[in-house]
C-alpha cells in the first residue's frame, strides 16, 4: 500500500461513518463489497498490507471479522437485527494478498436463534478459513 492509498484510508474517521449496515467505519476501511442473492449474503476485498500479522499473512482476526460481518449482514437482510450469541473460526490457508470472498447462508432459522455458516475462499476457489455461528434475533 503506497502513502496515497494510507491517507485515503485515514479519512474513514469515525465521525463520519454511519452507524448503519454496509456503511460502518470498519465496512469502509476494509472496502468490503455486499452482495446477496438466494439467502446468501457475499462479501468481497482485496488483501491489503495493513490487514496482514507480523508473518506477512492476512491477520486472523481480519478474516474472523469479515467471516462474521457476512452472517451479521445476512442476518439483518433476511430476519432483521441479530448478533452474534457464539462463533467458531477454523483456518486452513494463509493468503497474503488478492481477491477473496466470503460468504455466508444459513444453517437453520429459529424463531429467535439463527444459525449460519460462512466460508472465505481466494479467487481460486481454495477454502481459506470458515466458522459456523449462532445469532439472536432482536
Amino acid at each position: 500500500m503506497n502513502k496515497t492509498e494510507i491517507d485515503e484510508k485515514n479519512t474513514y474517521k469515525p465521525e463520519t461513518c454511519e452507524n448503519v449496515y454496509e456503511k460502518d467505519f470498519l465496512t469502509k476501511l476494509f472496502d468490503l463489497q455486499f452482495l446477496y442473492v438466494d439467502e446468501t449474503c457475499k462479501i468481497e476485498f482485496n488483501v491489503e498490507d495493513f490487514m496482514h500479522n507480523p508473518l506477512h499473512v492476512l491477520h486472523g482476526g481480519v478474516i474472523a471479522f469479515i467471516l462474521d460481518t457476512a452472517m451479521g449482514h445476512l442476518c439483518k437482510k433476511e430476519i432483521g437485527t441479530a448478533v452474534t450469541v457464539e462463533m467458531k473460526v477454523q483456518y486452513f490457508k494463509g493468503v497474503s494478498a488478492g481477491k477473496l470472498t466470503c460468504e455466508a447462508k444459513f444453517l437453520k432459522k429459529g424463531r429467535s436463534i439463527q444459525f449460519l455458516e460462512s466460508k472465505m475462499t481466494d479467487s481460486e476457489g481454495n477454502l481459506l478459513a470458515m466458522a459456523t455461528g449462532t445469532f439472536a434475533k432482536i
